[in-house]
C-alpha cells in the first residue's frame, strides 16, 4: 500500500506547528496497541499549539483529523441558531476527538476551544484509514472508543433531563477534578485550568446567577474554595454524595 505524502497535512487549526517529537505511548488510551501500530501512528503526527481560547476548529468547518490532547484541555461548543453557546463535552490529556474523519469528510457540529495553553497531536483520517488496513486491531481499537464516545453522549443527556442543578454542577466539578485536578491530600483536589462560574453554568445547563448562588453555599459550608477562574473541590465526598441523591424524574 502506498502512502500518501503526509508533509503538507495542516489541519483546521491556527495554532503553531511543532516538530518535536510525539510519543503516544505515555497515555493509558493507547495502552491496547502494540509497539510497530504506535510506531506508524506517531510518524504520521504532528503537534499544535493552542492559546486560551483559540479554536481547534470551528462549527461546521470540515472534519478530516482525529486529535489527542497532549497537553492542557479542549472543550466542545455548539451555537445554538437562536445565538445561545452549549458546552458539550471538555477533553483532557489523553483524551482523542474527531474519530469519525476515519469515514471521510463530515461538517464539524460544534467547536473545539482551548481551555488554556493547550499542545494537541493530530493525525489526517485519510491517514488512520490506510494504518487500520495494515493493522486490523486499530479499527477495533477506533470502534470501542466510538461506543464509549456513544454511551458518554446518552450519559450527558440523561444527567442533564433528569437531575436537579445542584447535582448537574456538583458531577461537573468532578467531572473537572477526573480531567484536569491534581489531589492535594485524599478529598481536597485542585483543579488545574482556568475555570469560570460562566463555564459551568455552560457546561451544566443552567444559568449563572444559579451557579453563582450554589457556588457561594458550597463555599459557606466548606465544600470549595473559589478564586479568580479557579476552584478548588475541598470535600470531593461531599460532592459525590449530591450526585448520588435520588434524581427528580419528569412526569409524562
Amino acid at each position: 500500500m502506498k502512502w500518501k505524502d503526509n508533509k503538507n497535512f495542516m489541519p483546521n487549526v491556527t495554532g503553531e506547528r511543532s516538530k518535536r517529537a510525539v510519543d503516544l505511548k505515555t497515555f493509558p488510551s493507547f495502552s491496547g496497541l502494540d509497539g510497530c501500530v504506535l510506531d506508524a501512528m506517531m510518524r504520521h503526527a504532528v503537534v499544535y499549539r493552542l492559546k486560551r481560547r483559540e479554536l481547534l476548529y470551528q462549527q461546521g468547518e470540515e472534519a478530516h483529523s482525529i486529535y489527542v490532547i497532549q497537553q492542557g484541555g479542549v472543550r466542545l461548543i455548539e451555537h445554538t441558531s437562536d445565538g445561545q453557546q452549549v458546552n458539550i463535552k471538555v477533553y483532557g490529556t489523553g483524551d482523542l476527538l474527531g474519530l469519525l474523519s476515519i469515514s471521510g469528510s463530515y461538517p464539524h457540529p460544534s467547536s473545539a476551544e482551548a481551555i488554556d495553553d493547550t499542545q494537541v497531536i493530530g493525525i489526517s483520517g485519510d491517514t488512520m484509514r490506510q494504518l487500520i488496513g495494515c493493522h486490523p486491531v486499530l479499527g477495533l481499537w477506533i470502534v470501542d472508543l466510538l461506543v464509549n464516545h456513544v454511551h458518554h453522549a446518552h450519559s450527558r443527556i440523561r444527567h442533564l433531563v433528569a437531575e436537579r442543578v445542584e447535582q448537574r454542577l456538583a458531577r461537573g466539578l468532578l467531572h473537572y477534578c477526573e480531567k484536569f485536578g491534581h489531589r492535594v491530600d485524599d478529598d481536597f483536589v485542585s483543579i488545574d485550568i482556568t475555570l469560570s462560574q460562566q463555564d459551568m453554568a455552560d457546561f451544566s445547563g443552567t444559568t449563572l446567577e444559579t451557579v453563582n448562588r450554589t457556588l457561594k453555599a458550597w463555599e459557606d459550608k466548606g465544600y470549595i474554595r473559589r478564586a479568580r477562574q479557579h476552584i478548588d473541590v475541598l470535600n470531593c465526598s461531599a460532592l459525590a454524595q449530591l450526585v448520588e441523591e435520588r434524581p427528580y424524574l419528569m412526569q409524562g
